[in-house]
């Protein structure tokens, strides 16, 4: 399977690449649009700003809602309405708003439960580091994992065939590249 990771040109994508790597598939990495023809699904990594990545991302639009996405951390964050992150307009494929986190300590940095009952996330301890996120909607059916951090935000949205999560799964171990790989095999179907 073929798997092209955009690169925002703002950060290091080294750990997404080994982790698709991990499971089996071929990542590329990609810089424009056309390049995504020949990949089977995309992975929007979690590095970099909103305002860094939001020009960058708005080529990818049409491929992110006709391939199988996974969208990281940032990469879900700029797939909502809009950020209060540099602002900004994001993708629109989820309604909402990017805000600060308000938490104990911002940024948030390191392994926090998470909270399913949706197949495409399992519930459990996944690696997370961000200073914004989008607060949990339980009467969304889009929103399916949530993390507590003072208030519920969403640690995970789902709409077929986009996956985004605000935590790094390439980061959180067996869990991580478990989800990764169902995410694939999902892509494949």
């Amino acid at each position: 399977m073929l798997i092209g990771v955009v690169d925002y040109t703002v950060g290091n994508i080294g750990s997404v690449l080994n982790a698709v790597r991990k499971t089996g598939a071929t990542p590329v990495v990609l810089k424009k649009a056309e390049e995504a023809k020949a990949v089977d699904a995309l992975i929007l990594p979690g590095v970099g700003t909103y305002s860094a990545a939001h020009a960058m991302v708005q080529e990818f639009r049409e491929v992110v809602l006709e391939k199988p996405t996974l969208a990281i951390c940032l990469g879900m964050q700029l797939l909502f309405e809009n950020s209060e992150e540099g602002g900004g307009r994001g993708l629109g494929v989820f309604k909402g708003t990017v805000e600060k986190i308000d938490a104990v300590k911002v940024p948030h940095i390191g392994w926090s439960y998470t909270h399913s009952n949706h197949w495409t996330v399992e519930g459990g301890y996944y690696y997370y580091l961000h200073s914004y996120g989008v607060l949990w909607n339980p009467h969304d059916e889009t929103h399916v994992a949530y993390v507590k951090l003072g208030r519920n935000y969403a640690a995970a949205v789902y709409k077929s065939p986009i996956l985004a999560v605000q935590f790094h799964p390439e980061r959180s171990g067996k869990a991580g590249l478990r989800l990764i790989q169902n995410f694939f095999k999902h892509a494949r179907a």
